[in-house]
């Protein structure tokens, strides 16, 4: 993966409802020299008793947090206490790190596909788009607002045996369309050759963690246009009003 050093790109997240016009969170995730290594910050929307900042970094397991700095606001009279502490929702605080840098990561240049003898007889070779709708149906399937029975889900989805699924699943993450995942556990990172998501597959990938805000830059992006306009068509949208607020770039 290569990543393009530049200033932080600051959005922002909610706890609960997925339409709430109101984030409740604050994210800032900025790239470093080392192309598997994030410097993030986070904070309460609109100012509350805490910043959080902190490195996140790839590992075997996927995108982990790596160093975390509590910083307590002025209000916070008592300093860092355990009171505190449980209020930093650090599992939120990561997920949106990754939906960050899933967003903003390009994707990999596709090497040169070796010569093969063409084959005789057996199964043809899954494509590419499968086994892109595959991993971001798994992905989406895996947030952590969806209940255990992912593997069922996918069968009844693109009607095939839960064995099947696990073979395509395989087959995508060996092509590079899924990161790692932690063992025993459901759930992974776009690969390298997911980086590039669309509006859509970011909404359903990251929409347990991602709000009307988050969408809106993600069509900013994609399609070039402003933010503010971006904003006005995903509100609207929802039938909502967009709120008024100030860029951070």
């Amino acid at each position: 993966m290569t990543n393009q050093k530049g200033p932080g790109q600051r959005k922002t997240v909610q706890v609960s409802a997925a339409h709430d016009a109101t984030p409740q969170l604050a994210t800032a995730v900025q790239a470093t020299e080392d192309p598997d290594v994030w410097k993030f910050s986070s904070e309460p929307y609109g100012g509350g008793e805490w910043t959080v900042r902190g490195v996140a970094n790839r590992s075997p397991g996927g995108l982990v947090i790596s160093a975390l700095e509590v910083l307590p606001a002025a209000r916070a009279l008592n300093g860092v206490t355990a009171a505190l502490l449980r209020k930093v929702p650090v599992g939120v605080v990561l997920n949106h790190v990754r939906a960050e840098v899933a967003r903003l990561s390009p994707a990999e240049p596709e090497p040169s596909p070796p010569s093969k003898a063409p084959r005789k007889g057996g199964r043809a070779a899954l494509s590419d788009e499968l086994l892109r709708q595959v991993a971001v149906a798994y992905l989406s399937e895996t947030r952590p607002d969806k209940p255990t029975g992912a593997l069922q889900r996918l069968a009844a989805e693109f009607e095939r045996p839960e064995g099947t699924i696990r073979t395509w699943l395989a087959k995508a993450r060996s092509a590079g369309w899924l990161g790692p995942g932690v063992k025993g556990r459901a759930g992974a990172e776009p690969g390298p050759r997911l980086r590039d998501l669309t509006p859509e597959e970011y909404t359903r990938i990251f929409s347990a963690q991602t709000t009307l805000e988050d969408q809106a830059r993600a069509i900013a992006d994609s399609k070039g246009i402003s933010l503010s306009e971006a904003r006005q068509r995903v509100y609207e949208r929802a039938g909502l009003t967009p709120p008024e607020v100030h860029d951070q770039q």
